[in-house]
């Protein structure tokens, strides 16, 4: 979509604004939610992208590398019980090989390639400052959104982009009915973060917020938060926000 005419697209984007946002992030920071672990992913500006969980995971090289282990482990076994182990072998070496060649293709694939280019982003110079709110859609069990607005303004500047993030691995112990909640990410509701490598093959960049890269599942940049999926995004963020206001008011 053009804007020739000099008009910020952002207003149009909905009634959201900053401090309706931060409201709303700090009113669902308090909502019972299991936190992530506490233990930080390894720093993709230190290490090779495959040293860090989520890209692994992305990548398809956590499934592939686990299959190949355990093929070994039951041919392991396969030759410390003897041969009448083998017929019961069998199925576990073919899902296994099975699972190792899924993991080769998404790795050789467009996973493989998003995890590269996640990390090649990461790293890029040049870091944007942004504020944001982080809430989640939907506000109990949903996914998390960092709403974005420009680093300089008041109160009522309204966002320039929405990124929705991975999930976040759980710790082991949860408590009941929590399986299917996200992770809180172990940041505040609202604050400061930089954006990096928004021209390096990603439409908003990677966000990193006090050290911690936390990376992108999908992007809505100004033209996407216009779009009708995007402005369906921002009615159901506008609805749990005014909502919020009313049951205060009320």
């Amino acid at each position: 979509m053009s804007h020739d005419d000099g008009e910020d697209p952002a207003p149009r984007s909905g009634a959201l604004t900053y401090a309706m946002m931060t409201a709303e992030a700090r009113r669902q920071a308090a909502l019972p939610r299991p936190t992530a672990r506490r233990r930080r992913e390894a720093d993709v500006r230190k290490v090779r992208w495959w040293r860090v969980r989520t890209l692994r995971s992305i990548s398809g090289l956590s499934t592939l590398v686990t299959a190949l282990v355990f093929a070994c482990l039951v041919l392991a076994i396969c030759l410390a019980v003897g041969s009448s182990m083998v017929p019961d072998a069998w199925y576990p070496l073919v899902v296994s090989v099975g699972l190792a060649l899924y993991g080769a293709y998404r790795l050789r694939g467009v996973p493989g390639a998003t995890a590269r280019t996640l990390a090649s982003a990461a790293c890029a110079p040049g870091p944007v400052p942004k504020r944001y709110a982080l809430v989640y859609d939907p506000p109990w069990g949903g996914i998390a959104l960092l709403v974005l607005f420009p680093a300089v303004g008041g109160d009522d500047v309204r966002p320039d982009a929405v990124v929705e993030l991975m999930p976040l691995p759980q710790p082991w112990l949860r408590f009941p009915g929590a399986s299917k909640l996200p992770a809180d990410l172990p940041v505040e509701p609202a604050g400061n973060l930089e954006l990096r490598g928004a021209r390096d093959g990603l439409p908003m960049g990677v966000p990193w917020i006090d050290g911690q890269a936390y990376w992108p599942k999908r992007s809505y940049g100004p033209d996407d938060l216009v779009g009708g999926e995007g402005q369906a995004l921002i009615a159901r963020l506008l609805a749990d926000a005014t909502a919020d206001a009313d049951s205060v008011d009320s």
